[in-house]
């Protein structure tokens, strides 16, 4: 026992040397997650109406314009914004870049006429649509579809008004006639797994993802400190002295395993207190505190095998960090720390399967998001432990075989 506690001491002070290393683990995620939890609250909210800005410019100026307007702002999805009726086409292109706009029209003179069933002047048009040629084809459509469904039923309303005593004699009921689009469809969403019901909000994606993916670099001061004491000969010297081989590599997991957890605890308490604090959402921490716990410790104890493996195949802390960074970086990039899940394709999302950052992930997400509890993480967290057993396998077969040789261990 006193040689544990020794092999932690010598531990604690080796990482006390580094600190600047460990230090990263913790300003990382932070920064990550208090960008991302704010730049991408809304764009997480697939359920928000969506809104959109237009300028329009009013060159009709008839009593038809004026009631087509007042029902374009109000719509959930538009907000309108009046612009000079005599505005010219580069006065209304300046405006939009000005206010970031990507959509603007004009309703032109032709407008009345058409809306009365005139049609206006030959080849005229009762709209012109202005369009930042950066918008996706989907956005445009979306709003060609606003615009003459609200333009149709302006028609619908005038001819039902025209004809109303013919209408009435023939028994149509003209409140039919004259109900919204909207009403007459529902809008369900369809998921290919139960589990993808409840979509994360952008501080219950952020949190657990660049914690997850923090905990990971844990590669570089474990590789730091065992780089550092091969070259030195701190092992031949522990072996001098009967060091058992399971002693040195538990004694290198337990100090960066507390680290892990304290920097858990911290990051949560960022996704609670301080993001809302700067306008975000705050995150629940869930309700299975021992569940939660299981996750973060499964997390934990597979980054440090991962790391030890690493560290103990490089040869210098150069190879170390490059092996770890590009390791860390493709499990996020397929583990949907990047890029949620959610918005991948479905080939991308089967392929996310095979990184334990995205086992992690997941397990997280089933405390914040899902509100599971230990057993709901046990697949996730078994699979995590079982990748860190075999890791710290073959890191004990790798120093088995480097330091039989050289007569250490």
């Amino acid at each position: 026992m006193n040689r544990i506690l020794r092999i932690l001491k010598k531990e604690f002070l080796v990482i006390g040397r580094d600190i600047h290393a460990v230090g990263v683990l913790f300003v990382m995620p932070a920064v990550f997650i208090l960008i991302m939890s704010l730049a991408m609250r809304d764009l997480f909210d697939i359920h928000a109406p969506a809104r959109i800005d237009i300028l329009v410019a009013d060159r009709d100026g008839g009593a038809a314009a004026g009631e087509f307007l007042n029902a374009l702002g109000g719509l959930d999805t538009l907000r309108v914004h009046l612009l000079a009726p005599d505005s010219t086409v580069d006065q209304i292109a300046a405006k939009m870049f000005e206010r970031d706009c990507k959509f603007a029209f004009i309703l032109t003179d032709r407008f009345s006429p058409y809306v009365s069933g005139g049609g206006g002047k030959e080849g005229g048009k009762p709209l012109t649509m202005l369009v930042n040629p950066t918008v996706g084809a989907h956005a445009q459509l979306v709003l060609r579809n606003i615009l003459a469904g609200n333009l149709a039923k302006m028609r619908v309303g005038h001819f039902v008004k025209s004809h109303e005593q013919w209408l009435t004699l023939a028994g149509i009921d003209k409140e039919k006639l004259m109900e919204p689009p909207d009403r007459s469809m529902d809008v369900q969403y369809v998921y290919r797994h139960a589990r993808d019901r409840r979509i994360p909000s952008a501080v219950q994606q952020s949190v657990p993802a660049w914690l997850v993916f923090s905990m990971f670099f844990i590669v570089i001061p474990i590789s730091n400190t065992f780089i550092a004491e091969r070259s030195q000969g701190t092992f031949a010297r522990l072996k001098s002295i009967n060091i058992p081989r399971h002693y040195l590599l538990f004694g290198k997991m337990a100090p960066y395993f507390l680290v892990n957890l304290i920097q858990a605890a911290i990051m949560i308490g960022i996704g609670m207190y301080a993001v809302p604090l700067l306008g975000g959402t705050a995150l629940t921490p869930g309700r299975s505190p021992a569940g939660l716990l299981l996750v973060a410790a499964s997390v934990s104890l597979s980054a440090i095998a991962v790391a030890l493996l690493i560290a103990s195949i490089a040869r210098t802390t150069e190879q170390a960090t490059t092996m770890g960074g590009l390791l860390n970086i493709l499990f996020g990039a397929v583990g949907g720390i990047m890029i949620p899940k959610f918005v991948m394709p479905d080939f991308m999302q089967r392929l996310s399967g095979l990184s334990p950052m995205s086992w992690g992930l997941e397990g997280f997400l089933d405390i914040f998001l899902r509100e599971g509890n230990i057993r709901d993480v046990l697949p996730e967290s078994l699979m995590l432990l079982a990748l860190g057993a075999v890791m710290l396998l073959l890191t004990a077969l790798a120093l088995n075989r480097e330091f039989k040789g050289k007569g250490v261990l």
